[in-house]
């Protein structure tokens, strides 16, 4: 099963696998009525015991923030437990901080500036761009419907 959280995907794809399309924005929140339902769908999948691959277009963010929330419900670990695993065993893995927090707070385990800040603290391989606190901050301040 592969879930897409980008677009385009080869239109091929879909006569080998089953292919469920739930593009997002990087940089935005993840709208909420689209996170669950990719979240249950996912469910599905990791209750069968099926291969599960989630892409979005660098596998930085949109996908490793949907793996970590799965993670989170399916392997019954706190989200920031699941963030720091996936981290630790992705060295791309960079979500953006309104991706992360969006679907932190959509797990029902919304972040504080702080511990948000010491989740990109924690990166490894610090990109040459890193986000700034600022916009660390004011992702972990919003508030998701």
């Amino acid at each position: 099963a592969q879930l897409q959280c980008a677009e385009p995907f080869d239109p091929w794809l879909p006569e080998c696998v089953d292919v469920m399309s739930a593009p997002f924005s990087d940089g935005a929140p993840i709208p909420g009525a689209l996170f669950h339902e990719a979240q249950d769908w996912l469910a599905k999948h990791w209750d069968s015991r099926g291969k599960i691959l989630i892409s979005c277009a660098a596998g930085q963010s949109r996908s490793v923030t949907m793996a970590v929330a799965l993670l989170s419900r399916k392997g019954r670990l706190k989200f920031v437990d699941a963030v720091y695993e996936v981290i630790a065993r992705v060295p791309s893995a960079y979500p953006h901080p309104y991706v992360l927090a969006s679907a932190a707070s959509l797990c029902g385990q919304p972040f504080g500036a702080e511990e948000l800040q010491s989740v990109y603290a924690s990166v490894a391989e610090q990109p040459p761009y890193p986000w700034s606190p600022e916009l660390i901050r004011e992702a972990a301040e919003q508030v998701y419907p």
